[in-house]
């Protein structure tokens, strides 16, 4: 059978702009065809079996040709799958997805279109202007600042800008980024008044908003002053000058100490569980979590022990002990095997985790760090004990090499590793670059500080501030050549909030 296409505006700005029906359409997709408009967080909540396919179409960016767009909407519906194809905003302004629809149309392929919150309405909304008043404005003119024809090449848009001016009302631009000057000369040589006010939303519906003001005379002047960048809205009328500002959207206010907490944005890297739990603790607090986790947890083929010999199980991660039961239940082993060992974990968090599967740990250290969990479990062995370790192949060796040294039988036990997740990697290098303006930035691993910085050491803005999980987290960071590091007192999720929330209030 063939499969159906959906065309879903994904709304303007941030991922919480999408509507429901949007949201729900793009879950049940097998294959998702996305532009580069589109918040990664969306993305983020695919399932990791969804085929994610970038498209690009940004203003002289590489982009996917829209004839192999085209193609491939047809091919995966012919293959009988569920495609999302998600725009910025709305799929039928300026979008392209009246073009696609009429493909499908030709090809008989069944789709249906699920509208979006429009930039040309929503941004200049969220920055205090609306769009049309009784006593200003009874119309509104939506406009595209660049063409691009059949070849794919842009241009500025030709348009008639007396009969523009003369209709007067609201006048609204999108992708008018690399045109302001000459829609300004064209506005004025129409007649226009010099003084009709004018505004310029720079990223617009995100955390990163930054508006100008004046008027069309002017208005290319002011703008130059400032770090606008795409993607940029030009509003020209009566109603700028509302300033409607109760209910907008928080604005970039140039400095960390002149905002609210909600207003932070704040990078998260690490493992898909690390980001999530974190996010989750700051949703109350409406802080912009950004996914930057490029690690996924890869169990290793290692066969479990006999838990028999062992006096000590020791747990260094919340995610060795999911993989431990995973593993337990895949090799249908009895939990009862435990009985006869004692465990060790390395905090509070892994001995919360321990306890969802129905186990106490009898030694949880008050300091969250290999140096401390080995310190505390030398005092408690005897001489006879025997150890087992479930780790990270990629984690600290500290706890290995103290009982190697005083002579304690143990067995390392790699029970699961690490990966950089490319494809998570490679969506970040080519989607919404403008996000790596960021104020804090979280590790939670050392490995997550390699896969970050060899990456994108150079992608960051100057302002941003690192925080990290611990020591040798922040150690992994000195090897960039980075001094101001964050250092979290607790070592885990609430103490990397609390240091960051100490860090805010000090400003």
């Amino acid at each position: 059978m063939t499969g159906k296409v959906y065309l879903i505006g994904a709304g303007c700005g941030e991922a919480d702009l999408i509507t429901l029906r949007g949201l729900k359409k793009l879950l049940e997709a097998d294959v998702v065809l996305y532009d580069s408009l589109v918040d990664e967080a969306l993305i983020g909540e695919l399932c990791e079996n969804v085929e994610k396919i970038y498209v690009g179409k940004r203003y002289h960016q590489k982009s996917m040709p829209q004839d192999d767009i085209n193609e491939l909407l047809i091919k995966y519906a012919k293959q009988g799958k569920i495609v999302a194809r998600l725009k910025g905003g709305d799929p039928y302004v300026f979008g392209r997805g009246s073009e696609e629809a009429q493909i499908l149309e030709e090809n008989n392929i069944s789709y249906e279109v699920v509208p979006g919150i429009s930039s040309a309405i929503a941004v200049p909304e969220l920055a205090g202007i609306p769009l049309t008043h009784r006593q200003l404005s009874r119309n509104f003119t939506v406009l595209t600042g660049s063409s691009v024809g059949v070849d794919d090449k842009e241009s500025v848009t030709p348009i008639d800008y007396q009969a523009l001016t003369k209709l007067g009302g609201t006048i609204v631009f999108l992708m008018g980024y690399h045109h302001i000057p000459e829609i300004m000369d064209n506005f004025l040589n129409a007649g226009m008044d010099e003084n009709t006010p004018c505004a310029i939303i720079s990223k617009g519906c995100t955390k990163g908003q930054k508006i100008v003001k004046g008027n069309i005379k002017n208005i290319v002047s002011k703008s130059g002053q400032e770090n606008l960048k795409a993607p940029i809205i030009i509003v020209i009328g009566e109603c700028v000058n509302l300033d409607l500002q109760a209910n907008s959207n928080g604005i970039e206010q140039g400095s960390l100490q002149n905002k609210n907490f909600s207003d932070l944005k704040i990078a998260v890297t690490g493992t898909k569980n690390f980001v999530q739990k974190l996010s989750g603790k700051l949703s109350s607090r409406k802080v912009k979590v950004i996914d930057w986790g490029f690690l996924d947890i890869v169990s290793t083929n290692e066969i479990l022990p006999d838990f028999k010999i062992f006096d000590w199980i020791v747990f260094t991660s919340q995610n060795g002990i999911e993989q431990f039961f995973t593993k337990l239940k895949k090799e249908h082993k009895d939990i009862r095997l435990l009985s006869n060992s004692k465990i060790a974990v390395i905090g509070s968090g892994t001995a919360e985790k321990l306890l969802e599967y129905g186990i106490y740990a009898d030694l949880v250290p008050n300091h969250f760090d290999s140096e401390t969990l080995t310190k505390e479990l030398l005092s408690k062995l005897e001489r006879d004990n025997k150890i087992l370790i479930c780790r990270a192949k990629e984690g600290s060796d500290f706890l290995v090499d103290e009982l190697n040294s005083k002579g304690y039988e143990y067995t390392d036990f790699h029970i699961y590793e690490l990966k950089e997740n490319l494809e998570k990697k490679t969506i970040l290098s080519t989607l919404n670059l403008d996000s790596f303006d960021v104020d804090y930035l979280v590790f939670g691993s050392a490995k997550g500080v390699t896969t970050f910085f060899d990456s994108f050491e150079n992608n960051l803005s100057k302002g941003v501030k690192i925080v990290c999980i611990g020591e040798k987290c922040a150690q992994a960071i000195k090897k960039y050549n980075i001094e101001q590091v964050l250092i979290a007192d607790r070592y885990n999720i609430d103490g990397i909030i609390e240091c960051i929330e100490k860090d805010f209030n000090k400003g």
